[in-house]
């Protein structure tokens, strides 16, 4: 038996162990049971079909099937990052998130699979994809803490803003503090695990190519790279998404536009 390539059978045995946390979660009466069972199938429904559709993606290879496929990555982080970030989904909030991850996972992009891996097509399935996933959903994950923290603190701070505003600041000056702390809170996490890899965690990426046969040594490399390449990505994109959606949350007179926060 190839240990590589286990059967659909054996994998079904693994959905035995959540019979753990589930009865964790009845017994202390959290109200998590039937969001995990909803999470459990969406996942398993999502993956396969992504598995699917990425055996035919990789079998083609066609530069534009690749980068239809990313564009509908980057369209659904977009309005998870601004549902999960808890704002209105603001037209102007929705362009502002999709280029920015866009612009974000682009120069990720280019510069690692063009002057790092050095392929001759950037858009190689093989290498575009994967990679792109795992920066996306990095960005995502930092975009809806840094835009939440920068979005609620001005909120819940007007008259911090405003007091800058009042005494000859510019708009810039008087975000500044706020901009600072959304990037703090945003590009901890990453820097937490890029601090203790390896120690604490093996990353997934690693573990799987290890499991795949490949040599630690290729593994460390390809994930010294990628985690060079979320770092990077997370934190240019949530720059930019904090950026380009400010042009659009203050009127010409420095105002905030709290409609875009929703209230409890």
């Amino acid at each position: 038996m190839d240990i590589m390539n286990f059967t659909w059978g054996q994998l079904s045995i693994a959905f035995v162990i959540l019979i753990i946390p589930a009865l964790i979660l009845w017994k202390f009466k959290t109200g998590l049971l039937t969001k995990m069972g909803i999470a459990v199938v969406r996942m398993t429904i999502q993956l396969l079909f992504v598995g699917y559709y990425l055996e035919y993606l990789f079998r083609y290879d066609n530069t534009w099937l690749n980068l239809g496929w990313i564009l509908v990555m980057v369209i659904v982080a977009d309005f998870a990052t601004i549902d999960r970030s808890e704002l209105k989904r603001n037209r102007y909030l929705i362009f502002s998130i999709f280029i920015a991850t866009f612009l974000g996972v682009l120069v990720i992009d280019v510069f690692f699979l063009k002057f790092v891996i050095q392929l001759p097509n950037i858009m190689t399935a093989q290498y575009a994809i994967p990679i792109t996933g795992m920066v996306l959903g990095n960005c995502l994950q930092s975009n809806v803490i840094g835009i939440n923290t920068f979005y609620y603190s001005i909120d819940q701070h007007q008259e911090r803003y405003r007091f800058f505003i009042a005494n000859g600041s510019t708009q810039e000056e008087a975000l500044f503090p706020f901009f600072r702390n959304a990037l703090k809170k945003s590009a901890n996490p990453t820097l937490a695990s890029m601090a203790t890899i390896g120690l604490v965690s093996l990353p997934g990426m690693m573990t799987g190519q290890i499991l795949s046969g490949s040599s630690p040594f290729i593994a460390i490399k390809y994930q010294i790279m990628i985690m060079l390449a979320i770092f990077s990505g997370t934190v240019l994109s949530v720059y930019l998404g904090i950026v380009i959606s400010s042009k659009f949350v203050f009127n010409e007179r420095n105002n905030f536009d709290k409609t875009i926060v929703k209230k409890d």
